[in-house]
């Protein structure tokens, strides 16, 4: 599938936006880390609590007031990772993650709690499910890090991030999966530069974490919030792979949180709006085009477009669905800014 023409004529005069996500340690953007953990995607058996904190200067491209609506990782390149993993969909019965301001990171200790500076919200519960061939790895030549996953671990509740120091919580009781869980890319905590993590093998959070070490991890974000459909469930629009220095390549989007094997849309404009609608949802973006997009059974719909060598464009994109329980027939997802530049 490829952007609809008259969003991508009419936007190559738009000025040029931020991306909408941000790695950190904000120096692995490029760069491959040093080591690797399992603790966040771990099998069946063996539960884990893990607490990511991050300095808020790794966060100055997120612009505060910006909701923050999934995160993903990447495959540590290292022998004992298969060139692509899982070999069939992974689930968890639940997975949790919390998401609110940090603590001092420097003076973490063992209780996840007392490391949040107020209480946390809950950005996402209940079952989860990780695609077959989400992480791959293909051995890239030091110091080259692998390609990220597109698995977002989406929040069904995005975060509204105001700015200063960020804590995660991320719990499991262990997936469905007997199989030893695979190993994502991590770096050694540094609480003075970056950040620091703190682990324990229970579910849920104990309070008796001890410290390790850091995932890579790629923090989306976008604007405004989305409105509720069927069972209370908000879907969530998830970006990456903005393009720079006019090289083109790739951009990514996905509607998740959404019914499952349902209609949607992705509404395609130029520049934020806020417009309520009378059903409850606000329209997010000044409409130019719209493309269909049908969500599978885990009630995600991902799409990507190529963007040529050259190109530059900003716009904006919202998600909608389909959904006959929310008033008007339809919910809405947040919006995000994806940029060609």
């Amino acid at each position: 599938m490829h952007l609809p023409s008259t969003v991508l004529l009419s936007s190559l005069f738009a000025a040029g936006l931020a991306a909408q996500s941000v790695v950190v340690p904000n120096a692995n953007a490029t760069v491959r880390g040093t080591g690797q953990l399992n603790s966040i995607v771990r099998n069946a058996a063996n539960p884990r609590s893990y607490q990511y904190g991050v300095n808020a200067a790794e966060l100055a491209g997120i612009p505060p007031g910006s909701v923050l609506t999934g995160v993903s990782l990447r495959f540590m390149a290292f022998g004992s990772n298969s060139a692509s993993w899982p070999a069939a969909d992974i689930t968890w019965t639940t997975y949790d993650i919390y998401a609110g301001p940090a603590a001092p990171i420097a003076s973490w200790g063992g209780d996840p709690n007392a490391n949040f500076a107020a209480p946390p919200q809950l950005v996402r519960t209940g079952p989860m499910v990780l695609d077959a061939g989400s992480f791959t790895n293909t051995n890239p030549g030091a110091p080259t890090p692998n390609a990220w996953s597109e698995f977002y671990f989406d929040f069904q509740v995005p975060y509204l991030y105001l700015g200063g120091d960020l804590a995660f919580l991320f719990s499991h009781p262990g997936s469905t999966d007997p199989a030893q869980a695979q190993y994502p890319e991590t770096v050694v905590s540094s609480a003075a530069t970056y950040g620091a993590a703190r682990n324990q093998s229970v579910y849920p959070a104990g309070t008796a974490s001890t410290a390790t070490t850091y995932y890579v991890m790629r923090i989306h974000y976008g604007y405004g919030m989305g409105c509720p459909g069927a069972n209370n469930l908000t879907p969530v629009l998830v970006q990456s792979g903005d393009t720079t220095g006019g090289l083109g390549g790739t951009i990514v989007l996905q509607v998740a949180n959404a019914p499952a094997n349902g209609v949607g849309a992705l509404v395609f404009g130029l520049g934020p709006v806020s417009l309520p609608l009378g059903n409850g949802c606000t329209l997010l973006t000044n409409p130019v085009a719209t493309l269909l997009v049908l969500t599978n059974a885990k009630g995600r719909a991902p799409y990507s477009f190529q963007v040529p060598p050259g190109v530059q464009a900003a716009f904006n994109v919202q998600g909608a669905v389909l959904d006959p329980l929310a008033p008007g027939g339809y919910s809405m997802s947040n919006a995000v800014s994806p940029a060609a530049q």
